[in-house]
């Protein structure tokens, strides 16, 4: 936590993303974020430019497509994902390695793939989170 929260104040922005219900939290995170006064932009939120992408480049770069664009080195990515497998998060964590980006991946699956109790977690990491701010 302490580690995520140090990464999250030294960004010049922080781009947070994920699908399913893990949009809504990542929507979630970015209004908790921004209400601390932390520069967020959630990559999920506009539906004009996902599904621009999608159409014109495939689904997978929703998210990488985006950075490309908006983010450099001096940014955090944050993938809020239950798999953490997501070809358009994979492509997302790619893009912000490739442009030297900080990132943070909230937890994924281990060994129970229970949907309900990952996505608790997730949603309790965003309130300590907005908390400790």
């Amino acid at each position: 936590m302490k580690k995520l929260l140090n990464l999250i104040k030294q960004a010049r922005f922080v781009f947070v993303c994920g699908n399913g219900g893990s949009a809504a939290t990542a929507e979630h995170l970015t209004n908790d974020l921004f209400s601390k006064r932390v520069k967020a932009i959630c990559l999920n939120s506009n539906t004009s430019i996902m599904t621009m992408i999608a159409n014109d480049f495939g689904y997978e770069r929703t998210f990488g497509n985006q950075l490309y664009v908006y983010a450099n080195s001096n940014d955090l990515l944050i993938t809020i994902s239950c798999s953490g497998t997501s070809p358009n998060i994979v492509c997302a964590k790619s893009m912000a390695d490739m442009i030297g980006m900080k990132r943070y991946e909230f937890e994924v699956f281990g060994k129970e793939m229970n949907y309900e109790k990952l996505e608790d977690k997730h949603l309790q990491l965003c309130h300590k989170i907005k908390q400790a701010l």
